[in-house]
């Protein structure tokens, strides 16, 4: 048969034609039984990856080598940091804006008594009663109102006129405003300790003072929780301003320019050699005029409270002063009190800003 005859015999075949097929599976018995009840089909149901084995080809593509292991872990952790970071900048934008929102509306509410004073009365030799208040220096005391009405100021006053009675009646009006702005506060919170403000500068908030110094780092004025905290005096200082001769502030540098951030300003010089600073309290105002400003590290001593004699303050006093970036002529004496605003840096954690004031004049009642 050739080759042609082959073909069309094939194509003539029938289904009967074709030998059964060897490996044609052939159920019965038991086998059966389990297909007509489902039993089989059932099982497969109850299987798992385990208990299907793999063949070379699929164990060793299911093997994740050394290399793509650590490629995932280091994918899945960076973007875990990622979510983090993401979650903390969200939290840390909110309390911001919070203590922004606080602090501007507290500070609207503070100065809405009417309290209008111009502190800058103090430095003009032929306005204002504040004139006739001593520089507190060695060869001075502290004077308050007392002591002005009757004269025995009269020495440091020059040739200052005579305090009108309506000049007196003004100032105190003034003094009454800002202590009821202070007892009001005092009623929210009683660590509230006093106000402190400088000016051109956004420095301008209640002062509290705690029980320690970590208190008021995480927590607002009103003493709820505020991640940007309050500006708050030293837990060692005394309530009395005069009876310190460190008066030491703390406050975070936050970067929008709220809190301390803007004691950075000193550095220049239009800031250093002609701003005040002036601190609110029950007792009265106390002005201040910057000597020293320089970065240094949290563990330099420079936030020092107590002194074992007043010789000591002095040395102390006249060490911050060359400490200092920018250079003042400034001569210290036992009479003297000096004010410290410490922030940090935000370049490296344990660096810190020190700026340092000295009293030179008080008004008080």
């Amino acid at each position: 048969m050739n080759l042609f005859d082959k073909i069309i015999s094939a194509v003539r075949r029938t289904p009967e034609d074709t030998e059964p097929f060897e490996n044609e599976l052939t159920i019965g018995g038991d086998s059966a039984a389990g297909f007509e009840n489902g039993t089989f089909l059932n099982s497969l149901d109850e299987l798992s990856e385990a208990d299907i084995e793999l063949n070379t080809a699929a164990k060793e593509a299911a093997k994740l080598s050394v290399t793509e292991l650590l490629r995932r872990v280091i994918y899945y952790g960076c973007f875990a940091v990622f979510l983090v970071s993401c979650l903390l900048l969200v939290q840390n934008l909110i309390a911001k804006q919070r203590g922004a929102e606080i602090y501007d509306r507290l500070e609207a509410e503070f100065f809405s008594t009417g309290f209008t004073m111009n502190l800058s009365d103090a430095f003009r030799p032929d306005e204002g009663v504040v004139k006739y208040l001593a520089s507190d220096t060695e060869s001075t005391t502290l004077n308050d109102m007392t002591s002005i009405k009757s004269g025995m100021a009269a020495e440091n006053a020059g040739e200052a006129k005579p305090v009108t009675e309506e000049e007196e009646k003004k100032h105190n009006e003034e003094l009454e405003k800002m202590r009821a702005g202070l007892m009001s506060l005092a009623r929210i919170n009683p660590d509230v300790y006093g106000w402190i403000t400088v000016e051109g500068t956004n420095i301008n908030y209640p002062l509290v003072q705690g029980e320690d110094n970590d208190h008021y780092l995480n927590h607002a004025y009103t003493g709820d929780y505020l991640p940007i905290g309050s500006i708050f005096v030293d837990f060692r200082c005394e309530e009395s301003i005069t009876r310190n001769f460190n008066t030491v502030i703390y406050g975070h540098n936050i970067t929008t320019g709220a809190m301390f951030h803007d004691v950075t300003k000193f550095f220049k010089d239009e800031y250093f050699n002609g701003t005040y600073i002036y601190v609110y309290t029950l007792d009265g105002i106390y002005v201040y005029e910057p000597f020293s400003i320089y970065k240094t590290r949290e563990d330099y001593n420079y936030f020092r409270t107590a002194f074992s004699s007043v010789e000591k303050f002095v040395e102390f006093a006249e060490e911050l002063r060359d400490n200092s970036d920018k250079k003042k002529d400034v001569t210290f004496g036992k009479n003297d009190r000096i004010l410290t605003l410490s922030t940090c840096t935000n370049i490296v954690q344990s660096e810190r800003y020190a700026l340092h004031a000295r009293l030179v004049k008080t008004i008080l009642d």
